[in-house]
């Protein structure tokens, strides 16, 4: 019986990378290449996320503002002692603002010789931002005790 030997060879592929030399550390350009564009992208996402947070806070700023209008135009109302039906318009900076007096029903008292007045008091505010009209409306009602007529 003959022996029959085998040897076998590397498969055919790409070489292994050539060993650097001593001293020569450092990173490839194709390194370099990709981890800039990875920072790039990280850069422009992040830039992005801060625009949209200082957009909500600029809007989120300018409907404090309108509450704080519409609420202190409601208490300025609120004040009045007749309650007549009737519609006031005005303006408080940039803010326009409409105030709608709007009787909801009387009872009158004859024994007490007084009558309970109760109306509802609606305040919109409208104002622009970024180009977009933006509108915000308070109510409550008020309840008023007169001497009858």
């Amino acid at each position: 019986m003959a022996r029959t030997t085998v040897t076998l060879s590397p498969l055919p592929g790409p070489a292994p990378p050539a060993p650097r030399p001593p001293g020569a550390e450092g990173f490839s350009l194709m390194e370099v290449l990709v981890a800039t564009a990875v920072m790039g992208l990280v850069l422009v996402v992040l830039l992005q996320v801060l625009t949209s947070a200082l957009r909500a806070q600029k809007a989120s700023w300018g409907h404090t503002q309108a509450v704080l209008v519409a609420e202190k135009i409601l208490q300025e109302n609120c004040e009045i002692s007749t309650l007549a039906k009737g519609t006031a318009q005005g303006q408080d900076g940039r803010y326009n603002y409409v105030v709608k007096v709007t009787p909801q029903y009387e009872l009158a008292d004859p024994f007490a010789d007084k009558r309970v007045l109760c109306s509802l008091i609606q305040v919109t505010v409208t104002w622009q931002e970024w180009g977009r009209n933006k509108t915000l409306e308070l109510q409550t009602i008020r309840t008023v005790a007169q001497k009858a007529m």
